[in-house]
Formats: C-alpha cells, structure tokens, sequence
C-alpha cells in the first residue's frame, strides 16, 4: 500500500511552491521528509493527504486515486496530522480525539459500537489519557501535538502524514513519539513524517525524500540517501555519519562549511 504521487505543482498567490514533485512513500515504511526552512515539506505534505488540491498531478494510494474520494472516504484512508495544532471551538481533550471517528460514523448510527474504545485506546497510545478531563487549549504545545496524534489514530488511517510531529516536544517524547510511527509501520501503516532534525531523520526512518526550493531533489533508502555530499548541497553545511553502537542506526553530526 505505496503512496505514490506523480507531477505535483502547487501554487499559492501566483507562485510555483512545488514545481512537478514526484516521490513514493514505501508500503509499511516510516519515510522521512526532509529540507531546509521554505523547501515546501507542509504544501506537499496537504497536498498528499488532498487537503489542498494541486494545480497538477495525481495522488494515489494502494492505487487509488485520494482525490477522487469524497472527504469522509478519503479520510477512513489517510490522517494528517498538522504543526499548528488548534481547534476553532472549545473542546476537552477527549472530545477532541474522538473527531477521528467521524469519518466512520453515519447520519444514523456509529460506524462501530467500539468507537469508545478506540479513543481510548488511541489516547493511551499517544501517551495523553492523563490530558482527557482538561480542555484542550489549556494544554501546552508539545501536549496539544500529542492530541492531534491520538485522533489520528482515531481515525485509524492506512496512510499517516505528519508534519514535524516532535515540534514542541522534549527529547524523551520525541523519541517516544518517533518509536510509535515505527511501531505503527511494521503494524502495516504507511508513514510519511516532515521533520526538521536531520539527525532525528537518519535515525528513525526506513525511506527519505529530500526537497529544495519545491523540488525533490534525492530520494530512497536513508542510510545511502543522507550522505555528507548531498548534505552539503541542500544545507550548505557539512556532515559526518556516524552509526548508533547501540541501534546500529545513522548519526549525522553537523558543521558550518570549512
């Protein structure tokens, strides 16, 4: 169940923001989206999940077209989960994660008598049942990402999007958080995360896409992808890699140019 997206272009007020990406996200693989500030990771990112529609191109996943599926349809298939986490009314944290359900839920009845369950069981996951009886915008940033998270997985998605999902969190829940989007892929889930740390990339996803000034400019297997060369090329800085003693994994530690 690939993603695959083919001659992406994106405007915005007139200006080309991504300019014909193409890029696959593997089936069951945590893919990593990666580039500088302004590269177009959170317009590509709406765009794959058809939250805004490309001026061209064609999404599809498991081969099925995403934008030709009605909104509700759509999202039983694909979750995005934005940076900017905020709700236009005010709601409790529980309320909040139980809008993943909508998307399986009729004008008549739940799509599933269980619903109650897995909001539960969602927000146990993300790690905020303790969050359940406050209001949501009381919580803090890095809390209120954890939120979105759970009703994500709410929506029990096929295909999740993220965009930087350890924005606002300390080190411990980012490692928990990117832990969870690997347990979730061996589980059969497609991840996609735009993440801003290079080093947090090499060290947690399977695949990763590179974007500069809307372009994919590399793209495959992490560890053969991330190379000190092409570091240098997109971020102007240089890189050594390094591996985990522990995972095994890439650690890139990072330099101003020489």
């Amino acid at each position: 169940m690939s993603l695959d997206a083919s001659r992406i272009r994106v405007l915005a007020g007139g200006t080309l923001i991504i300019d014909g990406v193409d890029c696959t996200v593997p089936s069951g693989s945590v893919s990593a989206l990666v580039g500088p500030n302004g590269a177009g990771k959170s317009t590509l990112l709406r765009a794959l999940a058809a939250v805004e529609r490309p001026a061209d191109g064609t999404v599809a996943f498991d081969g099925v077209d995403l934008m030709s599926l009605a909104r509700k349809q759509r999202a039983r298939v694909a979750a995005l989960v934005e940076q900017d986490a905020a709700t236009e009314t005010a709601l409790g944290v529980a309320a909040v994660v139980a809008l993943g359900r909508l998307p399986h839920q009729s004008l008549w009845r739940d799509e599933t008598a269980d619903s109650a369950a897995i909001v539960a069981a969602a927000m146990e996951t993300a790690g905020v049942t303790e969050f359940a009886g406050r209001d949501f915008g009381s919580l803090s940033g890095g809390e209120r990402q954890r939120v979105m998270l759970a009703k994500a997985l709410a929506q029990q998605p096929r295909l999740l999007l993220l965009d930087e999902p350890t924005n606002h969190l300390d080190i411990g829940a980012q490692l928990a958080v990117l832990a969870l989007l690997g347990g979730l892929a061996l589980a059969g889930t497609t991840v996609l995360a735009a993440l801003h740390d290079l080093g947090l990339a090499a060290s947690y996803s399977d695949h990763v896409i590179v974007l500069r000034g809307g372009r994919v400019v590399a793209a495959g297997p992490t560890a053969p992808t991330l190379t000190p060369a092409l570091i240098r090329e997109v971020y102007g800085v240089e890189a050594t890699v390094l591996h985990n003693p522990t995972t095994g994994r890439p650690v890139i530690a990072l330099s101003p140019l020489r």
